[in-house]
């Protein structure tokens, strides 16, 4: 490929960057990237986590064009595939809105969207698809690679390089949110994983069992970022004070109820928060909150945390079932007449995930396939046979958590552990 310059980015060094993707990096929607953080709530934790979608998007296109280049070569797909293949990485993530994955909870709630449906239609109707089209990409070939959609049979490869389990957006994430943070936790060897990476007769993607320390390390990495940084209490808690803030704004302002790309697009962190200062407390219960809760978060009293307990469930239905507003709204209720409080001032919060990244295109959607040669022929099996740390890790990892003021600690906390130690462990995991 022909780069025209480089960036010098802090997790790869530098990174060519050609003609097209330079356009786009510098294009008004692009740009705004810098102002969606990457960890919405993170800073208030790890100082430094103040990066953004910005800069980890180009690390996604930089490791999207590592893992095309070891692949589609044998495929004997050209470099018009690697240059799709780049621009969806660099793209994947244009549909979030403020403070990333916190305005999508009010986006599903509100209007059944999540970013990649977001990212879907501002690829294929805002000036983005415009500037694709007139450099010879196809915005609706770039919309289905995002998406991990499979038109032709080598897309199996083609969309697992931006869009599959072991993948260029959490391999970057992984290492980028760990050097912000100043943590060891997401420390894994991206360069052994892409090296040992091949395709199959089947057009799946296997790593050599070779690579399975590196497998095993991303495995662990991963679950411990979400346990101690995305999922972290406090972190948590300031998600929830968003939450909170943008469902009340929403009613004020309409912040999801926008109809076309440019109207999303002006929305991100500062804009929001800019906007939400501008309200009149004395207009309505939510006006009153959503300004409470800036000012809050201004002077960082948040949330506290009263109850936590860690599940592992091997039932996807269990874990759905916990993370349920309905659900979460009764034990909320519970506790707090339990505790004599308002029922407004008790959260229940059940962040939720696979432990191992999921493959909707597989029978056994926590399996990571990989393969060894044995007389010469290449042989498949799937990482858990050989892996006990795979095998232990195909679970879902809920934490389920209590929050309320401070002045109501003692009392919610201990209504919370009467609510849910009544039920014993088992029940709670195999129910």
């Amino acid at each position: 490929m022909d780069f025209i310059m480089e960036l010098n980015d802090p997790i790869h060094g530098f990174i060519g960057l050609t003609e097209l993707e330079s356009k786009v990096i510098n294009s008004k929607p692009y740009q705004r990237l810098r102002r969606i953080k990457q960890l919405s709530g993170g800073h208030f934790v790890y100082p430094a986590a103040e990066h953004s979608r910005f800069g980890h998007c180009i690390g996604a296109m930089f490791l999207a064009g590592l893992i095309g280049k070891k692949l589609l070569g044998p495929m004997n797909l050209g470099e018009k595939t690697l240059q799709e293949v780049r621009i969806s990485g660099l793209l994947h993530d244009m549909g979030h809105g403020p403070f990333s994955h916190v305005f999508e909870e009010s986006l599903i709630e509100r209007r059944g969207w999540n970013h990649e449906d977001v990212t879907e239609w501002i690829i294929r109707e805002s000036e983005v698809g415009d500037l694709l089209e007139d450099n010879g990409i196809s915005k609706n070939r770039i919309a289905n690679l995002v998406r991990g959609r499979r038109e032709t049979k080598n897309d199996s490869v083609v969309s697992s390089i931006v869009a599959g389990q072991v993948d260029a957006d959490k391999m970057d994430y992984l290492i980028r949110d760990s050097f912000y943070c100043g943590v060891n936790y997401g420390l894994v060897d991206i360069h052994r994983l892409i090296n040992s990476l091949e395709v199959s007769d089947d057009l799946t993607l296997e790593f050599d069992i070779a690579a399975r320390g590196a497998l095993e390390a991303f495995l662990v990495a991963r679950y411990e970022m979400f346990l101690n940084v995305y999922y972290h209490k406090t972190v948590r808690s300031v998600e929830v004070m968003l939450v909170k803030l943008m469902n009340a704004a929403d009613s004020v302002l309409g912040l999801t109820s926008f109809s076309t790309p440019e109207e999303f697009l002006k929305l991100d962190d500062m804009s929001l928060i800019s906007r939400i200062r501008k309200i009149d407390p004395s207009e309505s219960d939510d006006a009153k909150e959503a300004v409470t809760m800036v000012n809050m978060l201004d002077s960082r009293i948040l949330y506290k945390s009263v109850f936590e307990k860690v599940l592992h469930t091997e039932d996807r239905f269990v874990s759905k079932i916990l993370t349920k507003r309905r659900v979460r709204e009764s034990i909320q209720d519970e506790i707090a007449a339990l505790a004599g409080v308002p029922a407004d001032e008790v959260i229940v919060d059940v962040p939720t995930l696979p432990s191992v990244p999921y493959n909707p295109h597989q029978l056994n959607p926590m399996e990571i396939r990989i393969f060894e040669m044995i007389d010469g022929k290449k042989v498949s099996h799937n990482l858990s046979e050989y892996s006990n740390i795979a095998e232990m890790m195909k679970v879902y990892l809920d934490v389920i958590r209590v929050y309320t003021f401070d002045r109501n600690r003692k009392k919610v906390g201990k209504a919370a552990r009467e609510v849910f130690q009544e039920v014993p462990d088992a029940a709670l995991i195999h129910m």
